[in-house]
């Protein structure tokens, strides 16, 4: 992953204009609210068929939900995440 999305995504989460978690990035992705989808690398493959079901653009986070977790700054683990437009 290029560090300009890393850059993007961390800049994202601190204006707070992402979505986290899968049904909340679904829902998102239904109103027209979303430019891009993150998911970790141990995304479970039920989640990664509806990821991919999404006509967006996707990016495959290099690491586990917890690396980014971490990356996000936050104490949970995150699998997916949606970044607003």
């Amino acid at each position: 992953m290029e560090k300009n999305t890393l850059k993007k995504i961390q800049e994202k989460i601190k204006s707070k204009e992402v979505f986290i978690g899968l049904n909340s990035t679904m829902r998102a992705f239904r109103d027209g609210k979303l430019s891009m989808v993150v998911y970790a690398s141990n995304v479970s493959e039920d989640m990664l068929k509806v990821v991919n079901s999404m006509d967006i653009e996707k990016v495959d986070y290099p690491g586990d939900s917890e690396a980014l977790s971490i990356a996000c700054g936050k104490s949970f683990n995150i699998t997916v995440l949606g970044i607003k437009k």
